[in-house]
């Protein structure tokens, strides 16, 4: 009988594949004491694998060779060699299902009852093989002491193809799980494996079996289990390629589980003490020391100054003991060469899916930052960890509008109580963009001014409203100027006052058009800069309103000192004193001392005619509120200002 024998390509491809797999020493393919943990780790199934398709490949090589001189005296060692081919060749279908289970993280959600049923099949067939030497079920020796398959054999088959449909099943119901790399990759390997055990069942006399299933576990060697992308190379965490990949497999097959995230705060700070062997020699300290307290499974080096550790699970505990023995470990010292000192650490527990539930999030806040405002170690709650990630990605939409030109700037007009008219209008910014439409304005200002972006921010409403100043006749409108909030973090640049100027030259806008309105913030008063930079520009030509008035804010003794033209209160003291005496009584007082002191007052906030009526009565001369008009856009405005001068028949020019 004529045989097509590929058994001795694979013994050589998978001891091609052991040799590396020892000899490089990758990390992932150490065996753990725990054997429960052993087997529920892709790395050591893979690992089984190979030791298997070795086992079966010599096994079958050898065998041949002993069929060729069969007689009495090798027959022990042709049955023995057949009994372990099946032995070990049965493994390989049940590791390849296991495989793909771990692959995509199908393997952590199920029971107990699950593997015995799973196992059931494959512990049958082996005890068929280890029984085989009594029944013959699965091969036997002639008189001739020639091979023959068993009456079972087909069993051995079908359980085999069983569990490689199993693996197709659990590969394409947890796609999503994994990907798209990986997903081709395993679809393909396993198809090629299926192939070769259907060629071997259907014609005996080709032995292909194990060539195509020592070629899968070469491809699954360099596509998947080899790659460094997985390690980070300074500390031997895991990275954060791997961590996402984790958590996409957990996600995706509907599981909770918690992630540490410890961040070192000042690690920059340390970094300019030490060069970096040293701080590469310190990361590998606090690597190992994380790795100590969890595992090197569930340990990642995500980003350079940033570890995380992983809990499967529901239970709280062991993040929450985690995190605490990191804050006391981080509240002692470090050594460092000869050096000791104290590193800050700030430790997050994100719960999935309570907290985030979707992989998108989840890598959102692994890409944000964290920005350090306490001293020392401490544990920041998840919702301060959202906000800061929140900040982050309103920055980043902030830095897109403004490169995209999508800024805009609208009016809010102000009406006068005098002249029966709008005399002027707040210039308010507006973001043409889907993430920043519908925040608030009062959420997305103090971020500008934290990350610095206000600068670009403020010199594009103020070239805006000159641009528009310049494009219509104002004057005969009935406009006497535009007010443009102006933030007192842009007084951290130095050039404010050059730029500006250069923008309204630019234009060629007389300096009485624009009044800037400045809120006086308690932290930053008194600021040296600050004043010096509003003298310059008054000395110009520019006039100042006090913003938000009566918000607590305002001092009264700069208030007195200020030279401001407009006073604007509030409009929460306006819609307080609504149901409220003493806020109304307080409010009447405040708005008739501004008055007697010279100022003008504007009333923000005013919607109904009750509220006009009040702050009319009490001495208020300029009202800004919805009961004139919402923030409008400028062709809006102006169409606006039209129809009003129309109504009160306001002369040209007059």
């Amino acid at each position: 009988m004529n045989y097509i024998n590929f058994e001795p390509a694979a013994l050589i491809l998978s001891a091609l594949c052991m040799v590396y797999v020892t000899t490089a020493k990758k990390r992932q393919y150490r065996i753990s004491k725990n054997i429960k943990s052993n087997f529920m780790n892709q790395h050591f199934i893979f690992l089984f694998m190979l030791i298997s398709t070795i086992i079966s490949s010599a096994t079958s090589v050898i065998g041949a060779y002993l069929q060729n001189i069969a007689s009495e005296k090798v027959v022990f060692w042709q049955y023995l060699l057949h009994a372990l081919y099946f032995f070990f060749h049965n493994i390989l279908p049940v590791c390849f299902t296991l495989y793909v289970m771990h692959v995509n993280g199908s393997s952590a959600k199920r029971s107990k009852n699950f593997y015995i049923l799973f196992s059931f099949p494959f512990v049958i067939c082996e005890l068929l093989v280890l029984t085989n030497s009594f029944t013959g079920f699965v091969f036997y020796m002639d008189e001739n002491f020639v091979y023959h398959r068993g009456s079972l054999i087909t069993f051995n088959y079908i359980v085999g193809t069983a569990y490689f449909v199993s693996g197709f099943v659990f590969f394409f119901k947890y796609k999503r799980a994994i990907s798209k790399y990986d997903s081709h990759v395993i679809g393909g390997l396993l198809t090629l494996s299926g192939i070769g055990v259907i060629l071997q069942a259907v014609n005996s006399n080709i032995i292909v079996e194990v060539f195509a299933e020592s070629l899968t576990i070469a491809g699954m060697m360099m596509m998947i289990e080899e790659r460094s992308g997985y390690i980070d190379q300074t500390t031997g965490a895991l990275n954060r390629v791997a961590l996402v990949d984790n958590c996409r497999k957990l996600v995706e097959t509907n599981q909770s589980f918690r992630i540490v995230l410890v961040k070192l705060t000042d690690i920059d700070l340390i970094s300019k003490l030490f060069n970096n062997r040293e701080i590469d020699s310190l990361l590998m300290q606090i690597s190992g020391w994380l790795t100590s307290i969890s595992s090197e499974e569930i340990l990642y080096n995500y980003r350079s100054n940033d570890f995380a550790i992983l809990y499967n699970g529901t239970d709280d505990k062991p993040a929450e003991d985690t995190a605490e023995e990191i804050l006391e470990r981080f509240g002692k010292e470090w050594k460092n060469g000869d050096a000791y000192f104290l590193l800050e650490v700030a430790v997050s527990i994100i719960r999935v899916p309570e907290d985030v539930s979707t992989l998108e999030e989840i890598t959102e806040i692994l890409a944000s930052g964290y920005r350090k405002t306490n001293l020392g170690s401490r544990l920041v709650p998840y919702n301060e960890l959202f906000a800061n990630r929140r900040n982050r990605k309103i920055e980043q939409a902030l830095r897109d509008a403004i490169k995209s030109k999508l800024l805009r700037v609208w009016y809010q007009p102000i009406w006068s109580v005098e002249e029966k008219r709008t005399v002027a209008a707040e210039a308010l910014l507006r973001i043409d963009s889907d993430e920043l439409r519908k925040i608030s304005p009062e959420i997305y200002i103090p971020i500008a001014e934290q990350c610095g972006i206000i600068r670009d921010i403020g010199l594009l409403v103020f070239e805006d409203v000159c641009r528009f100043l310049k494009s219509v006749d104002y004057e005969s409108m009935g406009i006497k100027y535009i007010e443009i909030n102006l933030s007192l973090h842009q007084f951290i640049f130095d050039d404010l006052v050059e730029s500006f100027e250069k923008i309204r030259n630019k234009y060629d806008i007389p300096v009485e058009a624009i009044n800037l309105e400045i809120t006086e913030s308690a932290s930053i008063k008194d600021t040296p800069m600050v004043e010096q930079t509003i003298k310059k520009m008054r000395d110009i030509g520019y006039s100042f309103s006090l913003d938000d008035f009566g918000t607590g804010y305002s001092n009264l003794i700069q208030f007195m000192n200020g030279s401001y033209k407009n006073v604007k209160i509030d409009k929460s003291l306006l819609w307080e004193s609504d149901n409220n005496e003493k806020s109304a009584c307080l409010l009447d007082n405040l708005i008739r001392i501004i008055r007697s002191l010279g100022y003008n007052v504007v009333q923000e906030g005013v919607e109904t005619s009750e509220q006009l009526k009040r702050t009319e009565t009490s001495g208020g001369n300029l009202i800004q509120g919805y009961y004139f008009s919402k923030p409008i856009c400028e062709k809006d405005f102006i169409s606006y200002l039209e129809l009003e001068n129309n109504r009160i028949k306001i002369p040209v020019n007059s």
